[in-house]
């Protein structure tokens, strides 16, 4: 049993916290329709459908669909995940992960916000409300100055283009590479006081200083920037897209089969001939950690375009937290077979390449010899690559899940696109 949950942290669908055990309080309820949520604690290896008005506990991993809600257990403070479903937002956000903290003195509501966006609300009828959020062991304290007071949220993590994999022997006591992390916090609607290391900010909503960033290379902010109005992915008046409702009314539905039949709603999206239900389930899968699921997806894929949004999902996991992409190497290495320079292959492209890399022809002849790679996930990738760097090239045939003499064909198009030892040709205007 010990051996069993120790393989399960090494490939990060167990956490390390597990083997302590802690108590679990309840110090939230949902507020949104059943299936809204869902939950994962310590010692759990899958997360759980919520029904509605379900009780939160600490230390759970809790997910969240974009429009749910939750509240503190006293209705000091509500909590509402949103999503950036016209791509307009500063961060790329594709689902709300948070972990409820135990009660603090003098603080209505504690949280670490693994990933994604909320919407702070001070929901009190009388007096200020106070919540801590915590992220990479950053601790921003919010005072809600007002009854109706409301902030955002929006955290995300990710590898710079051009960083290098290494593998770490945890025997050595090597350090981890981090991927890069940024916050941004907007003051919606009246105003807030928010204090980090030591340093306390006065905010209020447009026009005011309303805006402060923040991410792990630069260090603490300055000074919140002043705002004349709230931008469009913050204003809840904007209107949105075509395409934007079509990935609403998506949600909603995926919320509606998950509530009633939970083991059947993530297939039947994938198996979806739309292209946004299956875009939700497999944002669902990277979500809860399924990789196998998540790996089968992609090798299935039947389209290059979802394959592509695929690798997107599959790239925000590795970077969303320190160790993720040990974890996804382990994950290669173990569950899927891929010899250890193989995985390697695979996350070097997972990471992606420097502006100066691209400007050598050696990139893209490396990347056109992976298209006669015998295994599909490594030419896949190098066909994800191409098609971002060489425009011209979304014109040469190409199926994800075809065989490897489909993939020679395409390799040769390549060639004479991209010939050896040349850069690609410019795009045509």
């Amino acid at each position: 049993m010990i051996r069993h949950i120790a393989s399960l942290i090494l490939l990060g669908l167990l956490p390390i916290s597990a083997l302590a055990q802690p108590q679990r309080v309840a110090v939230a309820k949902t507020t949104s329709p059943a299936a809204a949520f869902a939950a994962r604690s310590p010692t759990a290896t899958k997360f759980e459908v919520l029904p509605a008005n379900a009780e939160l506990h600490t230390s759970d991993v809790i997910l969240a669909l974009p429009g749910a809600t939750l509240e503190s257990k006293t209705g000091a403070v509500a909590v509402t995940s949103l999503a950036d479903y016209d791509k307009r937002s500063p961060l790329p956000i594709l689902e709300t992960a948070l972990i409820l903290n135990p009660p603090e003195k003098d603080i209505d509501l504690a949280f670490q916000l693994d990933r994604g966006r909320v919407d702070i609300t001070n929901k009190k009828a009388r007096g200020s409300a106070v919540v801590k959020v915590v992220h990479r062991e950053k601790k921003w304290t919010i005072k809600l100055e007002d009854p109706g007071a409301r902030v955002a949220i929006e955290v995300c993590g990710r590898w710079p283009a051009g960083s290098r994999f290494k593998l770490v022997n945890p025997k050595r006591s090597e350090k981890l590479a981090e991927p890069v992390a940024s916050l941004v916090l907007l003051v919606l609607k009246g105003s807030a006081q928010v204090e980090i290391g030591g340093t306390a900010f006065g905010m209020s909503a447009p026009p005011g200083p309303s805006i402060l960033e923040w991410d792990s290379l630069a260090g603490a902010p300055q000074q919140p920037k002043k705002l004349t109005a709230l931008p469009d992915w913050a204003d809840p008046t904007a209107n949105l897209t075509p395409d934007a409702k079509k990935l609403v009314a998506a949600i909603e539905k995926f919320r509606a089969l998950r509530a009633e039949k939970p083991a059947d709603a993530i297939k039947q999206f994938l198996d979806s001939s739309d292209p946004v239900e299956q875009r939700v389930a497999i944002v669902t899968l990277g979500a809860t950690d399924d990789l196998v699921s998540l790996g089968k997806a992609l090798i299935e894929a039947k389209s290059l375009e979802e394959w592509d949004f695929g690798i997107t999902v599959l790239r925000h996991w590795i970077g969303r937290a320190p160790g993720q992409d040990q974890r996804f190497y382990q994950h290669l290495t173990t569950a899927r077979g891929y010899t250890p320079t193989e995985a390697k292959i695979i996350m070097q492209l997972l990471f992606g390449f420097s502006a100066e890399e691209l400007k050598s022809p050696e990139t893209y002849e490396v990347l056109i010899d992976y298209l006669a790679h015998e295994k599909p996930g490594i030419r896949n990738l190098a066909v994800w690559h191409l098609i971002r760097l060489v425009p011209q090239g979304k014109t040469i045939p190409y199926k994800p899940n075809g065989t490897l003499t489909d993939a020679v064909k395409a390799q040769e198009a390549w060639k004479k696109l991209v010939p050896t030892g040349e850069l690609p040709p410019p795009p045509k205007k």
